[in-house]
């Protein structure tokens, strides 16, 4: 590809489970939930410290009654980083898309070397993949963080072709080198 030359271009229209499931992992990625596996781990192991005292004291928890309400705030602690912030991210993510007319409207998109161009009937975004902190591609999405202002971009898998699909991963490995990250389904759709 010489210069700046189109890529490609395709029509796309989100859905809003793409797009809440775009924002979870924008949430993992650069909002509140990143560093939860490190965080969870402190409360784990702080977890199993006071559960060491109370075994040492014959689990007798009159004993040790800090060690037991710091055990359970661990134990709470350690859902919230792993179970509730995601799943609050994705709420989130649904109410961001139910109160956006934008999200939800058809788009055309344009794919450069060097940026990409999001047209709608309302709004167009222009991104040079230089401005781009992540780019992860899943089963179903592409997703595009970065720039300051709308910082994240979702574009759905659901209308663009096999090998439309192809192209664009292997652009966007190509491009955004650093960047870049492939996420594996967590279980796979019974057939």
């Amino acid at each position: 590809m010489i210069g700046n030359s189109l890529v490609m271009s395709f029509e796309s229209k989100l859905k809003i489970r793409e797009y809440a499931e775009g924002y979870r992992l924008f949430d993992l990625r650069r909002g509140k939930s990143s560093g939860r596996v490190w965080k969870s781990s402190v409360f784990f192991a702080i977890g199993i410290a006071m559960m060491i005292i109370i075994m040492l004291n014959s689990w007798d928890i009159t004993r040790v009654p800090v060690a037991c309400v710091i055990l359970l705030v661990c134990i709470y602690m350690c859902s919230y980083y792993l179970y509730m912030l995601p799943k609050r991210a994705k709420l989130r993510g649904e109410h961001i898309f139910k109160s956006s007319k934008l999200l939800s409207k058809n788009c055309k998109y344009y794919i450069y070397r060097d940026h990409f161009i999001m047209k709608s009937e309302n709004e167009t975004l222009k991104r040079y993949y230089t401005e781009l902190t992540d780019c992860i591609e899943t089963d179903d999405i592409f997703l595009l963080i970065g720039g300051f202002e709308n910082r994240v971009t979702v574009i759905s898998k659901r209308y663009i072709t096999q090998s439309q699909r192809q192209l664009l991963s292997e652009h966007f490995q190509r491009e955004t080198i650093r960047q870049y990250r492939r996420i594996k389904p967590k279980r796979k759709n019974k057939q």
